[in-house]
């Protein structure tokens, strides 16, 4: 691989770029990264958490799983995953942001989180990170599909479906290889992630051609 392109996200932040079909989006964190990515030529062909699990038979995204859009077309490929060995990557929680950091705070939920009641509330998170970075390309954030959420694993009970944060992180920073199919517009948040020890940690993104 040549012509490596590199960015530094820093925590509860988002980043957003145009990437051509071929090229390898490399994601390097031990934090959430809330992902989404849309087909360039047509912003409505959004990543669906849906057809992705349909296509691969499974809720987790693997090494080797293709993430679909709404229509079930192929947007991007895994083709390497750091993290497979240490935990799984979520498909069934939508993103944090301030709303929901609120309602929790109100319904008195802050006991889902790891620091629970003591925990510093931040203004914003995924939801505002991801509006605030697609806003150039006239995203609005009703248009921002639900993510995959990179390194937040989850526990499922498999009887009662009941699902709970956990604290499993990579003790170092991982790589995600993710392949572009086609011709696309990318997107992420580095997550606040307050389920884990760090709250939160930057992330780095490289581009490069395969």
């Amino acid at each position: 691989m040549e012509n490596k392109t590199e960015y530094y996200i820093e925590r509860n932040s988002g980043w957003a770029k145009e990437i051509r079909g071929g090229q390898i989006v490399r994601l390097s964190a031990k934090t959430i990264i809330d992902f989404v990515a849309f087909d360039l030529s047509d912003f409505s062909e959004a990543f669906d958490q849906a057809p992705t699990k349909e296509e691969n038979s499974s809720i987790y995204l693997r090494e080797g799983h293709l993430m679909m859009s709404r229509t079930g077309r192929p947007l991007m490929t895994l083709i390497h995953d750091g993290f497979r060995d240490i935990g799984t990557h979520d498909l069934q929680f939508g993103m944090c942001g301030r709303a929901r950091h609120q309602r929790a705070a109100a319904e008195g939920r802050l006991n889902e989180y790891l620091h629970g009641g003591d925990i510093q509330i931040p203004d914003h998170g995924c939801a505002e990170n991801l509006t605030s970075a697609l806003k150039p390309w006239g995203i609005k954030y009703t248009n921002i599909p639900s993510p995959v959420n990179f390194f937040q694993n989850m526990a499922i009970h498999s009887e009662t479906g009941i699902m709970q944060r956990t604290q499993i992180r990579p003790e170092i920073p991982v790589n995600i290889d993710l392949l572009a199919e086609k011709d696309l517009l990318v997107g992420f948040s580095a997550c606040p992630d307050m389920a884990s020890k760090t709250g939160g940690l930057p992330v780095k993104v490289s581009i490069l051609d395969s």
